[in-house]
């Protein structure tokens, strides 16, 4: 399966397996793994929050769920997960800033692996907004089968 959608701010989302099935999951049924050990050149060597733990679901990838077996799914409504598990380490990037739009809360970054991803305001930690030249990082992820940047840090 693979992560289809995450809300931070209500700590819950989706699965999604390859025919539309959905699975719903909280996030303290997620396991995220392993912490973050990339730094960004501006990052002081300690105290940033963003490196010393691992990132929360990121969009596309792949996990493996378990699903609630005790709780009959009701009408209408996804299965529950018990777990939901990373299949691989999220590797984490750096990338410019190539533009944002303050107003309209969307822009696109420039990953240190030459792939242009779709930034939006929702996935911006801090809730600073970055300006064009500015140096992030992300996890890349795919929404809608597009580079998109998650968990964005702006440095």
């Amino acid at each position: 399966m693979k992560v289809h959608k995450y809300i931070p701010d209500r700590l819950f989302g989706f699965c999604v397996d390859g025919a539309g099935g959905q699975v719903f999951f909280h996030l303290a049924s997620f396991h995220p793994g392993d912490a973050i050990v990339k730094r960004c050149a501006n990052c002081p060597s300690s105290g940033c929050s963003w490196v010393d733990t691992p990132p929360p679901p990121i969009l596309g990838e792949e996990v493996d769920v378990i699903l609630d077996e005790s709780v009959p799914t009701q009408e209408g409504r996804a299965p529950r997960a018990v777990r939901v598990e990373r299949v691989a380490q999220p590797k984490a990037l750096e990338g410019i800033v190539d533009m944002f739009d303050g107003h309209r809360g969307f822009g696109f970054v420039v990953g240190e692996d030459g792939v242009s991803y779709h930034l939006h305001t929702s996935e911006i930690l801090d809730r600073k907004i970055p300006r064009k030249g500015q140096t992030v990082m992300f996890f890349p992820g795919t929404r809608q089968g597009r580079p998109r940047a998650c968990h964005v840090k702006v440095c």
